[in-house]
């Protein structure tokens, strides 16, 4: 795909648009069907299909030792100088519930997730400022559904994606689930575009008023205290928004029991915050608040296309500085 410049801004758009399609779901081993079957979801109700996937989380903790091992670093090089460091171990176990609860509801008829008033008021604020606005996310909770309640006909949403995301999906369960990703965006008014070297597209669309989702939680080369420790992290979101004038929406979602609910925080206005330093800070101390809530929630920071096992208790390193020192 061609790098986003000027007037080929529309063109880029509408090449990712046809790149995500929905497309038919691919065929797998009846193993994999019957793992991704939406349709026997519905023979149960929603709430025994969670208690069956706490269940199983519950059984992988006792049984599996290095799966438990590996759920207790990831939340160490999570917790790891925070008030809850100490409950390291407890949170890897509810870890693992709650993964296995959010793979069910990846596949469960989708809910819209609810939206409290003060959200609903925060987003609206932004929305009708006659400014771009940028989304902040992390990689926390039921991410394919954060977005439904601020999804609008009116109102188009674009995010980003690594490259995986756009390539042809596989005969297997993975490929069931990107093909699931692709209609999850169409019935959205939501269009994802590749997120190597989309700085200058994003800024366009910014500039021009738009909405665009932004992962505050990836690797790059601004050293942040974030989480308790020193973070490598990516300042594109902060950089994004002093370039443009765009207000910050900081957004999550929480479970609740069978549902979800959108939250979203007060704008950060970068007319506030006289630098990038300043303005970094001020997003990552919103974004620790909202993940040391529900750090078993969070992805694990050294999965692939992440910190890649460079992210401990002491701090999180930027792995592609660790690649180029190979």
């Amino acid at each position: 795909m061609a790098t986003a410049q000027g007037p080929q801004l529309e063109s880029i758009l509408v090449e990712a648009e046809f790149l995500t399609r929905p497309r038919p779901m691919p065929s797998a081993p009846l193993r994999e069907r019957l793992r991704s079957s939406s349709a026997l979801r519905r023979l149960a109700p929603a709430s025994v299909i969670v208690a069956a996937a706490q269940s199983r989380g519950r059984a992988l903790w006792r049984s599996d030792p290095a799966t438990r091992q590996y759920a207790i670093a990831a939340m160490e090089a999570i917790v790891a100088g925070t008030a809850r460091a100490d409950q390291a171990e407890q949170l890897a176990r509810q870890c693992l519930v709650e993964q296995a609860v959010l793979e069910e509801l990846f596949w469960m008829p989708w809910r819209m997730p609810s939206i409290d008033r003060a959200s609903a008021n925060h987003a609206q604020a932004a929305f009708s400022s006659g400014r771009g606005v940028l989304i902040s996310s992390c990689h926390l909770g039921a991410i394919g559904l954060r977005l439904w309640p601020l999804s609008a006909p009116e109102r188009r949403i674009y995010t980003t994606a690594a490259q995986w995301y756009f390539e042809e999906p596989n005969s297997d369960y993975l490929g069931r689930r990107l093909a699931r990703w692709w209609r999850q965006i169409a019935r959205r008014n939501e269009l994802v575009i590749p997120a190597s070297g989309s700085f200058a597209l994003l800024a366009q669309l910014l500039e021009r008023g738009d909405a665009v989702q932004v992962y505050f939680d990836m690797p790059g080369g601004t050293r942040t205290q974030f989480l308790g420790k020193p973070v490598m992290l990516s300042s594109g979101s902060a950089r994004l928004a002093l370039a443009t004038d765009a207000l910050i929406l900081p957004v999550t979602i929480r479970r609740e029991g069978v549902g979800c609910r959108t939250e979203v925080c007060a704008p950060l206005d970068p007319r506030s915050h006289p630098d990038l330093e300043e303005l970094q800070h001020a997003l990552a101390g919103v974004h620790e608040s909202l993940i040391l809530e529900q750090p078993q929630a969070l992805e694990d920071p050294n999965r692939p296309g992440a910190w890649e096992g460079l992210a401990s208790a002491a701090e999180w390193a930027n792995p592609r500085e660790a690649r180029q020192l190979r």
